[in-house]
């Protein structure tokens, strides 16, 4: 089923919260969270299934199960939040190209994950990393966690750079709709906590200055968004481990990553990545350039 509209004046996905639908996302939390998230901003879901599939008999059935599972899909949805607008999208094309090219008129892609793993391929999948490396808007990641585990809010981490302000955003506006306290958290690499647990260079001035750059890009939120409760953390240490490390009781971590860069980071690490393997909540890549 292909919901778009022949004449329309913008895509019938503008602006909605489109949902990567694959059987991940009926093993974990990924559909009830979109669904929660289109009710609080009052948005549609799209649903949407790429059917792969090279010969014609294969790509029958492809799209005969694409059907099945969308309508699987929209009932869990349905079944969150009756009233929700929901569309579903089936098209013949790769599923990394779908979600990258719906992205562009999407507020927000939502994808389940896999389960924990050591890898980002095996949490992903080559769709998963084609679509967070890609998008044009946040991707949120919902990865399985421990449902006993009490949550403490959002976390943010953020660079001490122009890059924070887009994180910021998203983070001040879910932990606001979600009714939740914010930690905004940069961390200044500093290698030697890899080997004592500890600083041992003098980072006073890198750590004053990034202090200094941080209350910058947070200029103006707390007059946006005075419901929010908000701490603020700038500290010594590995970003990749301290970040991850921060958001374990968190409801959400927000973090960035930037397009033009996203390639080489997914490659050689970055603190997206880590908190993509390590997370136990969703995790939401802010796009910053």
């Amino acid at each position: 089923m292909n919901t778009e509209l022949p004449g329309a004046t913008a895509p019938p996905h503008h602006g909605s919260i489109v949902v990567g639908v694959h059987e991940t996302v009926f093993s974990g939390q990924a559909l009830r969270w979109a669904a929660e998230q289109a009710q609080v901003e009052g948005r549609p879901v799209l649903l949407a299934h790429a059917a792969e599939g090279s010969l014609v008999s294969r790509y029958a059935g492809a799209m005969a199960a694409g059907e099945t599972v969308l309508l699987r899909a929209a009932e869990v949805v349905r079944r969150a939040a009756p009233d929700l607008d929901v569309r579903r999208l089936l098209r013949p094309s790769p599923a990394t190209t779908l979600l990258t090219e719906l992205s562009t008129d999407a507020w927000m892609v939502v994808l389940g994950s896999r389960g924990r793993g050591p890898t980002l391929s095996h949490l992903l999948g080559s769709v998963g990393q084609g679509v967070v490396r890609r998008a044009a808007c946040p991707v949120v990641v919902h990865r399985p966690g421990n449902p006993g585990l009490v949550r403490d809010g959002v976390v943010a981490a953020v660079r001490a750079t122009g890059d924070a302000e887009p994180v910021l955003e998203v983070a001040f506006r879910l932990a606001s709709q979600r009714g939740l306290p914010l930690r905004v958290l940069h961390v200044v690499w500093d290698p030697g906590s890899a080997m004592v647990g500890a600083s041992v260079g003098d980072l006073t001035q890198e750590q004053a200055s990034d202090e200094l750059a941080v209350g910058e890009a947070l200029a103006g939120f707390g007059e946006r968004y005075p419901d929010v409760h908000t701490t603020v953390a700038v500290t010594p240490g590995l970003p990749e481990r301290d970040i991850a490390l921060a958001a374990h009781r968190a409801d959400l971590l927000v973090v960035g990553t930037s397009r033009l860069e996203a390639w080489s980071r997914l490659l050689v690490g970055s603190v997206a990545v880590s908190a993509l393997e390590r997370a136990t909540c969703p995790v939401v890549v802010v796009p910053v350039g």
